[in-house]
């Protein structure tokens, strides 16, 4: 080796070159091949995580971007319900109300009947309908049929029948249904 400094390269020195770069060589695909590799696929996975979770964020930011959009779309939705609810009757507020029904009837000169029917189930909604029977004129029945549905309540009418006018008065007969929810009992624990 010492040949070397004086300029003259003899074939141990070849061989020791050799060796030299052959464990070099070794060393780095040894660290190729057990350490940056690794590293690389480590790095790739946390990539891939990285992209799942950007995704789900910007998922996220969208969502909360409309959220109060939809907070506020649900306290308008809670208002309507509020006011729909409040223009079914109670239960209990039924006898009153066909007592105004036919007050108001009165009020414009017809005679006006109201005869309970049976009260039908569908889903949620109880639908109560009354036979009612009016005598009176023509435009009187009109006002009053008018008069039920711009109600504050809501009333239908259904099955009007009017029959023609003998002696200045008319009977007419219709079906008044009224709404109300049905709400399930609450369970005790």
């Amino acid at each position: 080796m010492m040949d070397i400094l004086r300029g003259k390269v003899t074939r141990q020195d070849w061989v020791f070159v050799a060796i030299v770069l052959l464990i070099t060589a070794v060393l780095f695909m040894a660290f190729y091949f057990m350490g940056y590799r690794k590293i690389q696929d480590t790095i790739n996975a946390r990539s891939e995580e990285l992209k799942a979770v950007k995704a789900d964020l910007k998922h996220a930011q969208e969502l909360n971007a409309g959220i109060e959009a939809l907070r506020a779309e649900a306290r308008e939705m809670e208002v309507l319900v509020n006011v729909f609810e409040g223009r079914l009757p109670d239960e209990r507020e039924i006898p009153a109300l066909l007592g105004k029904f036919e007050r108001l009837g009165g009020e414009i000169g017809l005679r006006v009947q109201l005869s309970s029917l049976p009260t039908v189930t569908s889903g949620d909604m109880e639908i109560i309908p009354y036979k009612a029977v009016a005598f009176g004129q023509f435009h009187q029945i009109a006002t009053f049929i008018n008069m039920l549905e711009r109600d504050e309540r809501y009333l239908k009418v259904s099955d009007l029948d009017i029959n023609e006018e003998k002696d200045g008065v008319s009977a007419a007969s219709f079906v008044l249904s009224t709404f109300r929810f049905i709400s399930e009992p609450e369970a005790t624990e």
